[in-house]
């Protein structure tokens, strides 16, 4: 069972939380907008979008030119922000997790707003993980604080590292921590039980209909 959760974490694990991060980043870039809508939002919502093209054809040298101008003249806006998430997840699915995690640690700075940041901080340390430094996830999880926005999130990704440290206790009590904060109907739950099992724990009875 363990061997199984393992295996379906590698296969998909990263695509998860990379889908997860963007569409949590994609919600606070449009409220944000809507909130503060003008023409110099707007030009920077167009560059975003053809710097996501432009990834998405793997035209890097145009990319390239798109993130550079999101990084000067948008830097005031998320979609600056959004953009450095946006090239790590390109790297990541390239299969370079090195320089995804590049990407990230030198576009922090960028991450004005805490629930960015904290967004960029949960990324990195999949990241770590991916890279086979649970140490370093658990240093970037650290940066967060007890104030965490998605405590889910951030409590699942510590109970992997400390599964790959092999800390079962540690592990098990993170593994509780994240579906107690995790909705009944959410897709990873199932997933996230499996891992409490193979840590030693029992997950909580589902409530009746």
């Amino acid at each position: 069972q363990g061997e199984r959760v393992q295996r379906w974490l590698r296969n998909n694990g990263s695509s998860l939380l990379t889908g997860i991060l963007l569409g949590l980043t994609l919600v606070f870039a449009w409220q944000w907008w809507q909130g503060k809508g003008s023409h110099h939002q707007e030009e920077a919502a167009t560059q975003y979008h053809a710097f996501d093209q432009a990834l998405a054809a793997k035209d890097v040298t145009k990319a390239k030119t798109f993130e550079a101008q999101l990084a000067g003249s948008y830097a005031d806006t998320p979609y600056g922000a959004l953009a450095v998430l946006r090239q790590a997840a390109f790297l990541q699915s390239n299969n370079d997790t090195a320089g995804a995690i590049a990407v990230l640690q030198k576009g922090r700075a960028t991450f004005a707003r805490p629930d960015l940041r904290e967004l960029l901080d949960l990324r990195l340390a999949r990241l770590q993980l991916l890279a086979g430094k649970p140490e370093l996830a658990l240093k970037q999880l650290d940066s967060i604080g007890a104030a965490a926005q998605y405590p889910a999130i951030a409590a699942e990704l510590r109970g992997d590292a400390e599964t790959a440290l092999g800390k079962r206790d540690a592990a098990r009590a993170d593994y509780e921590k994240a579906l107690t904060n995790l909705d009944q109907a959410a897709p990873t739950r199932g997933l996230l039980e499996l891992k409490l099992i193979d840590a030693g724990g029992q997950p909580p009875a589902k409530p009746e209909a």
